[in-house]
Formats: structure tokens, sequence, C-alpha cells
């Protein structure tokens, strides 16, 4: 076998996730959304509200990162905005577009800030969200900054320090809120939620509204007594559903290449195909990937336990990814 075949085949292989394998009840309307997944009731919640929607293949990609162009329809929807004809006119957003009336709104209302360009296809960062959530729903100022790594000075500073205050978000662990994060689908459902249900009420109690990165009471702390392993144990459907999504992309384009192999395609031609395609999904696996592993760590060391308890996740993701490899390449030449 060449050198080039063999590079050929390993390139093909998107990347799989731990190897961690346990049952667990989907979602209604998403067979990738588990009920033991954090944003299975949030998601649950804005379908049967008609505010968020699923991909043709009826799966909602908890992991994927969410446009400045979703989060226009998505927080218009929430908000109940009448999709009307507009003149409002953008130089990179045309108004056959689907966010584009959603947007034209929610400009014009000045919950985005008013220009001729959107940027629709940008993923939208935490600080962007801080600010259209806070202005979408009103939410009181607050001068009082919970987080390490947001200055005083920091663009998105004073709505952070709303969404905080309102008890919408409690950041990613360690103090911290990652204002240049970027946020998920599955966060976005999270954080529409908990500002559908927040109730402005002096006083009331707002710790059990949270986002996808609070961690859990830890050991010392009230409601705690978690284990290292309990908290590892929250993780194991999110990594083996991002194992079966991996797993399904790459069976597909597997199973192309070695057709085309088989009907005589050349060597060459197949590589140029599909290593672009192996490529790109190798990254937004690793990205999703990364995604949870995060959450993971926070997760740990807010309870007060060495980050490097989840060490063995990515020990195991490295493993399977050799493993897979050398597998495929049996598969297709087989």
């Amino acid at each position: 076998m060449t050198f080039k075949k063999k590079a050929m085949t390993a390139a093909i292989t998107p990347v799989l996730a731990v190897s961690i394998f346990t049952t667990s009840v989907s979602a209604a309307q998403f067979p990738d959304v588990k009920t033991s997944h954090r944003a299975y009731e949030a998601v649950e919640a804005m379908s049967k509200s008609g505010i968020i929607s699923g991909f043709p293949d009826g799966t909602f990609k908890q992991y994927q990162a969410v446009t400045r162009a979703e989060s226009a329809i998505l927080i218009g929807r929430a908000l109940g905005v009448k999709v009307t004809t507009q003149n409002a006119v953008y130089s990179d957003l045309p108004s056959s577009s689907r966010a584009y009336p959603y947007v034209a709104e929610l400009m014009d209302r000045g919950i985005f800030s008013e220009s001729t360009r959107f940027y629709p296809e940008r993923p939208l960062s935490r600080s962007e969200m801080a600010i259209i959530l806070t202005r979408a729903f009103e939410l009181p100022a607050s001068s009082a900054m919970p987080f390490n790594d947001v200055s005083a000075s920091h663009g998105a500073a004073s709505y952070i320090c709303a969404l905080a205050a309102a008890g919408i978000t409690s950041g990613v662990g360690d103090g911290k809120y990652d204002p240049n994060g970027i946020v998920t689908r599955g966060q976005l459902a999270i954080f529409l939620n908990n500002a559908l249900n927040y109730e402005d009420v002096p006083g009331e109690d707002d710790g059990e509204v949270v986002d996808p990165g609070t961690p859990a009471p830890g050991p010392g702390t009230p409601g705690g007594g978690e284990t290292a392993a309990s908290i590892k144990a929250e993780y194991s459907d999110d990594f083996a559903d991002l194992q079966a999504e991996a797993k399904s992309d790459l069976d597909v384009l597997a199973g192309q290449a070695k057709a085309e192999i088989a009907s005589g395609a050349s060597l060459t031609a197949v590589y140029d195909k599909y290593y672009p395609q192996a490529l790109q999904a190798e990254q937004e696996t690793d990205a999703a990937f990364e995604v949870i592993y995060a959450q993971l760590v926070a997760d740990l060391t807010g309870a007060g336990f060495n980050a490097t308890e989840a060490q063995s996740f990515r020990t195991q993701y490295e493993a399977a990814k050799k493993q897979l490899r050398e597998d495929l390449i049996a598969q297709i030449l087989g």
C-alpha cells in the first residue's frame, strides 16, 4: 500500500470522542439530545414553544456554534417578533435571507447595534450574547461584576453584570465568564429559557437558574458531597453522543470513498475530493470535544477537584482516534 493511499484513508477519519457507552432516553423532538444532557429541559421547552427547531436530519446539534443570523431568528421568535416587510438594506444580508426580517426588526428596536453590515455567518460570542439578551429582555442594570476575566473597561461589562445579576448566567467556572467564547446551540437554548423564565422579584433566590458552565456544588458547599467520579459520569452521554455523531459522518464518507475506488476512480481524485470534507469533520468534532471537556474541567475544579481528573477522557479520545484510523484502512481497502 502506498503512503499516499494510507494518508488518504486516514484523512477520511473524523475524530471520535472518548469511548463511553451508556443508555439514556432521547428528547422527544431530537434524538441527539438526551434526558441526561444539561441542555435537555431548555431544548425541550424552547422546541415546544416553537422558538427553536432542528436540522433536516431530525437532529439538534447542540454543540454546534450559533451564528449571528441564527441568534437573531431565535431571539426574534422568543420575543414574538412578527415577520413583516422591511426596507432596511445590509451589504452582507439579502432580503431573501430567512434571518433578514428578524435582524431588521431587532436592529430597529436597538437590540442589535444599527449598521449597514450584520456579519450573519460569524459565530455569536458570549459578550455579544450578554448585550443582546440584556437589551431584548430589558434586564435591570447592575454594577456588581462577579467574574475575574471581565475588566470594568470591557465593552460588554455592564451587560455581563446585568445578565449575572438576573441569574441567567453564572459563568464557566473558576470565577470566569469567557467573554470571547463562542455560544453553542445548546447553550443559547439554556440562556433563552433562563431569560424567558426570569422574574425581577427583589430578594428572590435565583440560584437554580444556571448556564451550561455552572459548576455543581462540591464538597463543603451547600448541596455538595459529589465525587469526581459522579461529576464525570454526568458527561458520559455527551461524549457518547458526540462519538455516535462522528461515527455516522465517518460511515458516510468512508462508504462514498470506497464505492468510488471500487468503480475505478483514481486515488488522486478520491483523495482531493474527500480530504477537505474529512478535515472539516475532524475539526468540527475536535471543537465539540473541547467544549464538553472544558465544561467538565470547570465542573471538577469548581467542586474542588483537580483538573487532571479529566485527563483520562483526553487519553481515551486520542486512543480512539488511533484505533479508528487503523480500522478504517482495513474497512475501505478490504
